[in-house]
């Protein structure tokens, strides 16, 4: 009998050392601040993600809860090994007024958020020294023409290039309709019945009113004005509105080659870490070391291969449809 007493006695102390030791290694319930900093640096997908325009074109990214906001700094995010980068941010606790600074590991992953590269006029010589170029980072792009159907067109377009429409003489279309017309459609006929589909018409300058949209849109699928502004748009929404404005990076707006990589750093990041399919129209016209209105060599690969560190897809204005 003392013998099964010892034994009760000893299960007992065991399984009260279980208990104990159950209840020390329990993790602790984390606070609402802890939870909201765990799915930020996991980059969940409830932390609503969007951007702003300051009143000088700076770009800030933010992230919001119920109850908190996030502002993250993608212009200083540090490039790790293996297409990671280290993103800073800010927590902000509305309720308290806490705010909290931290770090998250992104890494971008294969989604259909891309770009729409274009260039605008007739430089079909120089445009045509540069497919290799396009080949290697596996970009596609759209050429806007001027003029009539030359060969440059098909060339293009077997190398995997799309073509759209840029008027006749790059005149002011502020004119009458029957100029319009004769700048903006009849010449489109030309191109396709050489095969060229024309989607795609830009305007020149960017100048239009609202009317000229209406006409178009009989003739063209999208329709696309000139900024230096920053703007993204969903898939959907072109395809509704048929109609977006591109993001000039001509040499003209940046002096300094640091100035050009900050922004284009920035915007692609940007669109790639906000996600959601968006897509960032960018023009510019040659391809040239000295010329205002055109991008400078190294500077056009610069886009290039971030665009493919991201992972961002290469559109054209086609591929919208």
């Amino acid at each position: 009998m003392k013998k099964i007493a010892i034994g009760v006695y000893i299960l007992c102390i065991l399984l009260s050392m279980s208990c104990a030791t159950t209840a020390v290694t329990s993790p602790p319930e984390m606070s609402p601040l802890e939870s909201a900093l765990y799915k930020i640096k996991q980059n969940a997908p409830e932390i609503e993600k969007y951007f702003l325009l300051d009143e000088t074109g700076e770009i800030m990214i933010r992230g919001r809860t119920a109850a908190f906001q996030v502002s993250y700094d993608l212009k200083n995010a540090r490039k790790e090994s293996a297409g990671t980068y280290l993103v800073p941010f800010t927590v902000l606790w509305r309720e308290t007024g806490a705010v909290h600074e931290d770090t998250l590991l992104w890494k971008p992953q294969q989604d259909d958020t891309g770009i729409l590269l274009s260039f605008d006029d007739d430089y079909f010589d120089t445009w045509e020294r540069y497919f290799d170029l396009f080949d290697r980072h596996k970009a596609q792009v759209t050429f806007f023409v001027l003029g009539t159907y030359t060969s440059f067109s098909e060339k293009a377009l077997k190398r995997g290039h799309d073509v759209g429409y840029h008027s006749l003489s790059h005149a002011n279309l502020k004119f009458s309709r029957q100029t319009f017309y004769a700048e903006t459609i009849a010449p489109a006929n030309n191109f396709r019945n050489a095969g060229v589909p024309l989607v795609s018409f830009a305007y020149p300058f960017g100048f239009y009113e609202s009317w000229m949209n209406e006409e178009l849109l009989k003739t063209y699928r999208i329709l696309r004005g000139f900024n230096t502004g920053f703007q993204v748009y969903g898939k959907k929404d072109i395809i509704q509105n048929g109609f977006i404005f591109s993001k000039s990076v001509d040499n003209v707006l940046f002096t300094r080659d640091d100035d050009f990589i900050t922004m284009i750093d920035t915007m692609l990041r940007t669109v790639k870490f906000i996600g959601g399919n968006l897509v960032l129209p960018i023009t510019t016209h040659n391809i040239s070391d000295t010329g205002d209105w055109g991008i400078k060599p190294r500077r056009l690969e610069y886009i290039l291969q971030t665009a493919n560190d991201l992972q961002l897809h290469f559109y054209r204005y086609r591929d919208i449809f």
